[in-house]
């Protein structure tokens, strides 16, 4: 992470004051720490408060693997991250909710298909 991204992920800290929990609701810890996820990557100029959310390193691994997997709800975590932008607080309990919604979704992307796959390998 270079100096402006430190800059602006502490700002967020402060704006947003993460709880103990990051944006896609992972928990923060030693082992996870918050880093500043790029919403939009169109170029280095593009590096704004209102382009970043707060996300740990597990939960911004999960983002870029949704890129590849499934964009819309790729394109939905970025919205939802807009909207906590555009709020300046903590997100509200609405936009709590549509995270664990969300989060629910990414869930069963990245962890179920390949519990499936495993079971019908066991049937053949």
């Amino acid at each position: 992470m270079n100096t402006l991204e430190q800059e602006l992920l502490s700002k967020l800290i402060i704006i947003y004051k993460p709880n103990g929990y990051d944006w896609m609701g992972t928990p923060i810890t030693k082992d996870n720490p918050l880093t500043y996820h790029h919403i939009e990557k169109r170029n280095d100029n593009n590096t704004t408060l209102q382009n970043g959310a707060l996300l740990t390193k597990s939960s911004h691994r999960k983002l870029h693997m949704l890129e590849s997997r499934d964009i819309d709800l790729y394109n939905e975590w970025n919205w939802l991250f807009y909207a906590i932008n555009y709020s300046e607080t903590h997100p509200s309990y609405a936009l709590s909710e549509m995270m664990y919604e969300l989060k629910e979704q990414t869930d069963n992307e990245i962890y179920d298909k390949g519990l499936v796959l495993k079971k019908q390998k066991n049937l053949i």
